[in-house]
């Protein structure tokens, strides 16, 4: 009887998070659909893409998710950064002298991070700014990454992370021009899609230029 309500209870799961056949949901999923429930993300909407997704030009990736091969410039991807210059010293503050940051940028540009020094460092007022040597942004660890966000490659979002207050949020200012966006959702096979403006309101991150725009090559993933 105990197993017959447990096997209920999985496929009802399942079933919530709108898995394909086989998936079982992992406590990766529950934290970030948790998390964007409790951030009061009405517009989220969820989509499973198939295992070769990586493997698939930018242009397929968009005409998969949205229908149009020009739609690009909605699919982004969630970095975490680590500022190698960090003095725990200098006013610790995990907004305007972070040691990590999270940043949003779109597929079809490149993160700049010397903008991203700069937008961080433009958050103190003039006279109490770090000097610009005191930041250098590089890609974390991936032992890193995984400690404070809790995701896999690929999988990063910034809803239900491990360690949300030592991860200041940054999204390239881009974005917010555009009315929604994709991003990770928690599993390296699940995406997510939300407005931009009740992204701004309900998890308020450092809106900045921190981009340029791609010249084609290859794309980076997350």
């Amino acid at each position: 009887m105990g197993s017959s309500v447990e096997d209920r209870l999985v496929v009802l799961e399942q079933k919530y998070h709108g898995c394909p056949k086989d998936y079982q949901v992992d406590d990766s999923m529950r934290r970030a659909r948790r998390g964007v429930e409790e951030n009061a993300l009405y517009s989220a909407v969820w989509k499973w893409v198939p295992s070769p997704y990586y493997g698939w030009s930018l242009e397929e990736r968009a005409k998969f998710l949205t229908g149009s091969t020009d739609l690009t410039a909605h699919l982004c991807k969630s970095l975490v950064m680590e500022n190698k210059k960090y003095d725990s010293s200098k006013q610790a503050d995990p907004q305007t002298n972070p040691q990590f940051v999270l940043v949003i940028v779109q597929y079809a540009a490149t993160l700049n991070t010397k903008k991203l020094a700069s937008a961080i460092r433009s958050l103190r007022p003039v006279q109490e700014r770090l000097d610009l040597s005191r930041f250098s942004f590089q890609i974390a660890s991936s032992e890193d990454n995984d400690r404070l966000t809790g995701y896999k490659h690929n999988s990063v979002t910034p809803f239900g992370l491990l360690k949300s207050s030592e991860l200041a949020i940054v999204l390239e200012k881009e974005i917010v021009e555009r009315k929604w966006f994709w991003m990770g959702g928690g599993h390296v096979d699940l995406k997510l899609r939300v407005a931009s403006t009740e992204f701004v309101d309900q998890m308020k991150p450092i809106v900045a230029d921190i981009s340029d725009p791609r010249d084609g090559g290859d794309v980076d993933e997350e």
